[in-house]
Order: structure tokens, then C-alpha cells, then sequence
């Protein structure tokens, strides 16, 4: 890892206790010197312990407020700490740590604020359904953004935290965060590159809901157009 680039890894996490420990302590294996980031978001359960014992730090919200809310909490608490770069990861193994050094050990330009992972949206790697919903999203956030983004339901994503800051992402959210945050990072003038990463499928554990969460982005959607002509 670059000692010039401070580098963290932020894990928002939400009744994680079965497989937080095992995403944590596998980083640390791989990665000895890596600073690992647990927040909690409002589990209920032995999530937070788990994660302290796997030897993360662990900030806790007392209630649940959404996995946005707890990136955002997670990403400023990392700025605050002097780090530069904060690489997400979901708690609940999909995402592998084994990818993790494709993020880490790279070397991006100097204008780059989001790196995202990009896996391979086919049929053969996941369910038809969600290929044809990850294209689309896609595609219509690209229309906002104004460049490639390759994988917009992908959380596996590196962030650079200046241009978090300077692009004015919103501090509370639910899965759409993810969304608002690549465009806006995009739209503030940072460049946006991407990492080949395995595609890892499962419904397992996942606190997804399609019909609520489509109608979430549909408004974000629509928001953000609003917010891009009144600003032209």
C-alpha cells in the first residue's frame, strides 16, 4: 500500500453478526496495517461486538437510519481522522477481501474522487432481473453523471473524501445514497475509474427491498435533474 495515501476501509453494517467478523478479520490477514471501520447501524446485536473483536474500530448509531446515513457518518469520521481515501465494503461477504488490493495497491489520477467495482453483468453471474435492472440504472445515472460509471448497484467502491466533501453528498440516505453520491462526485468534476472485481451473488442477509428501493431511486432520479436545471 502507498504510505503517501492514507487508505481505510468502511464497513456500514446492520445485523452483520454471523459474517462481519470473518469480512474484518479476513482484511486484517490480508492486510496487517490496514485501519478497518465498523459502523454499526443501530444492529441490535453482537454486530458491534464482533467487529471489535475481529479487530476493527466500531462506531455505533443508536438506531438504524440506512446504509447512506452510515457511509456518510463512516466517511466523515474517517476525514476527521486524517485519511484520504475510504474503500466501502458490504458486511456480509459478498463483497470479497481478497478484491480489496485491486483498490489499495493502485495508483489513480490525481482528478479521480470514486473508484467504483465493476463486475460482470451477465445472465451467467447473476439472475437475468438484475441485470436488466443494474444496466438500466446504469445508463440513466451515466446520463446525470456525464461519464461511464460501469456498475451503479456495485457498494464495493473506493472514495476519495475531499471530493465527498467538496461534491456536497448528503449526510442521511438508504441504499439511493450510493446513487446521489456517483453522480454528484461526477458532477463536481472528479473523475470517476473502476476495478474489475468477482461477482459474488446471493440474496442472503441482504436488506434490499426491489419495490420500495425502485421507487426510492425514481425520485432520486427525477430530484436530481431538478437540481441540475436549477443550477444551470
Amino acid at each position: 500500500m502507498n504510505p503517501e495515501l492514507r487508505r481505510a476501509v468502511l464497513i456500514p453494517a446492520y445485523r452483520a453478526e454471523r459474517t462481519v467478523g470473518g469480512v474484518v478479520a479476513r482484511l486484517r490477514e490480508l492486510h496487517p496495517d490496514l485501519h478497518v471501520l465498523v459502523v454499526d447501524d443501530g444492529s441490535g446485536d453482537a454486530t458491534a461486538e464482533n467487529a471489535r473483536v475481529a479487530g476493527a474500530q466500531v462506531f455505533s448509531l443508536p438506531t438504524n437510519t440506512g446504509k447512506g446515513s452510515a457511509l456518510a457518518a463512516g466517511l466523515m469520521a474517517l476525514r476527521e481522522q486524517g485519511f484520504q481515501w475510504a474503500l466501502a465494503m458490504d458486511s456480509d461477504g459478498q463483497h470479497l477481501p481478497e478484491d480489496a488490493s485491486k483498490f489499495l495497491l493502485a495508483t489513480f489520477s490525481d482528478t479521480c474522487g470514486l473508484v467504483v467495482g465493476a463486475r460482470r453483468l451477465h445472465p451467467g453471474s447473476m439472475p437475468l432481473p438484475r441485470v436488466c435492472s443494474n444496466r438500466l440504472t446504469t445508463a440513466l445515472l451515466e446520463l446525470q453523471a456525464g461519464t461511464r460509471l460501469w456498475d451503479s448497484q456495485c457498494g464495493y467502491r473506493m472514495y476519495r473524501l475531499e471530493a465527498v466533501a467538496a461534491a456536497n453528498v448528503l449526510a442521511m440516505g438508504r441504499f439511493e445514497w450510493e446513487s446521489e453520491a456517483m453522480v454528484r462526485i461526477a458532477r463536481a468534476g472528479y473523475d470517476v475509474q473502476k476495478v474489475d472485481i468477482a461477482t459474488v451473488y446471493g440474496d442472503e442477509g441482504s436488506h434490499i427491498r426491489p419495490w420500495r428501493d425502485t421507487g426510492r431511486f425514481v425520485r432520486l432520479w427525477f430530484r436530481l435533474w431538478r437540481v441540475w436545471w436549477r443550477t444551470r
